[in-house]
């Protein structure tokens, strides 16, 4: 009986045995890995994105460990050899992948696939923030509203502070309003609560006033500007430019009167010495008596965008040999080179958008002048009360040319360059007193030049 039993019992052993082998290479070939943990962690890489992370595990009796993982946005299983799966690494996957709901495969290398986890993935993210400019230009008391655009994935709703570096340059208010204290230059920044900021460059210039009426202002001189400070002179131009929209009537607006009420110094008036196309009169084509080219001639660096000269090169302020006789002109004489009235017009005209020509303001049928541009109308009470003037129309008569720069209920202001007023300056007429003037005798209406108004103002 005993010997049955011995006999019984080793052979439960050994069947046992065998079921646990059996198992084990059943197992082996048969049983897909596990997932032991789903991490969300942000990329440093992308902002749009995340790292998904699987962690996996395999059992203690797995021959074999290595394993595999995929992420699906679709609910069918994959094939195991689909070519989304990535091998894992010391039992961990990474994925790189935007927001949506994801579904997780594990597998071994016999094939066999586990889908126990769906994960949904929510990207609330502030990924920048966008502000209306880069650098703002100010005279001291100037204000400007900066604006701003959050760049966002999500749902966030993200609080903004604004803070100056610097309140003894420029502060910034809650609304994002900048005002320029004193000279010199900082940065003004809008914080989020994420962390994320953007900074604006601000430069409370000498070079500028607030705008406005100033016969008293002094004379560019020669050489007053080194090449940074010219440059910086035509980043500001540019700029009041592009926020009154270049190529627009605004723009052109913009350029006269930044020369005549904003920039600090006169451009002096300077009888003409040539033009760019060669026909008589003007025998020297690009003489240096005409700036025609974009920003100031203030500084040699620019010497580069005259082509050819007869005299010079000789920037605004330095003394230049006119070939021009006026009462304040001898021919052969040196005077303060600078601009004559259709230099003015046609420099504004370019700096705005519009390149009509180094054209003059006389009355020529055998080339193009300024009074062909646009509509020429002689100045009435019907014309100026019919509402079809506008600020930045040309206004002159045969010989001179200027821009209608501005109006109130009284005035209007008229930007222009003349010999007997010094040079580059605004000249005001009163309302009442335009018809019938002595200096004034028609205005070309620009709307099919300009095409589009831009950011029009009546007044400065």
């Amino acid at each position: 009986m005993k010997k049955v039993f011995r006999n019984f019992f080793g052979f439960i052993l050994i069947l046992g045995i065998i079921c646990i082998i059996g198992f084990i290479v059943y197992a082996n070939f048969n049983i897909a890995p596990y997932i032991t943990n789903i991490e969300i962690s942000d990329s440093k890489r992308f902002d749009d994105q995340v790292i998904f992370n699987i962690s996996i595990g395999n059992y203690f009796f797995k021959f074999n460990k290595d394993t595999w993982c995929l992420l699906s946005l679709d609910e069918s299983v994959p094939t195991k050899d689909d070519s989304g799966w990535i091998r894992a690494e010391a039992g961990y996957c990474s994925f790189t992948v935007n927001s949506g709901d994801y579904n997780v495969f594990v597998k071994d290398k016999y094939g066999n696939i586990n889908d126990l986890k769906s994960q949904s993935v929510v990207i609330n993210k502030l990924l920048d923030i966008k502000t209306n400019k880069e650098v703002i230009y100010m005279w001291k008391g100037r204000e400007e509203v900066l604006t701003y655009e959050l760049s966002t994935i999500g749902e966030i709703n993200a609080d903004i502070i604004w803070k100056s570096d610097n309140d003894n340059v420029a502060t910034i208010d809650e609304n994002g309003k900048v005002t320029g204290v004193d000279y010199g230059e900082t940065y003004v920044r809008a914080i989020s609560d994420t962390g994320k900021s953007k900074e604006v460059k601000v430069i409370v210039s000498k070079y500028i006033n607030k705008p406005g009426l100033n016969y008293q202002k002094d004379y560019v001189y020669c050489n007053q500007f080194n090449s940074s400070e010219a440059d910086m002179i035509d980043k500001i131009l540019f700029d009041r430019i592009k926020t009154a929209g270049y190529g627009t009537r605004a723009g052109v607006i913009a350029a006269a009167r930044f020369l005549t009420v904003e920039f600090a110094y006169r451009i002096p008036y300077f009888a003409e010495n040539g033009r760019l196309n060669n026909y008589e009169p003007y025998k020297h084509v690009d003489g240096e008596g005409r700036y025609y080219h974009r920003g100031l001639y203030l500084n040699e660096n620019k010497f580069k965008d005259i082509t050819s000269k007869f005299v010079g090169p000789c920037t605004w302020g330095c003394k230049l040999q006119t070939f021009t006789e006026l009462p304040e002109f001898k021919y052969g004489d040196y005077y303060p080179n600078g601009l004559d009235c259709s230099g003015f017009v046609t420099w504004a005209l370019l700096n705005g958008g519009f390149d009509v020509g180094d054209i003059g303001a006389g009355e020529n049928l055998e080339h193009n002048d300024l009074d062909d541009l646009g509509t020429k109308v002689y100045i009435s009470d019907e014309l100026m009360n019919s509402g079809k003037v506008k600020v930045g129309d040309l206004i002159g008569l045969n010989g001179h040319m200027a821009i209608l720069a501005g109006w109130d209920d009284s005035n209007y202001y008229i930007a222009e360059s003349l010999n007997n007023t010094g040079g580059v300056v605004i000249t005001t007429v009163a309302k009442n007193k335009l018809v019938h003037n002595s200096i004034y005798k028609y205005i070309i209406l620009m709307d099919e030049v300009y095409k589009n108004d831009g950011n029009y103002t009546n007044m400065w």
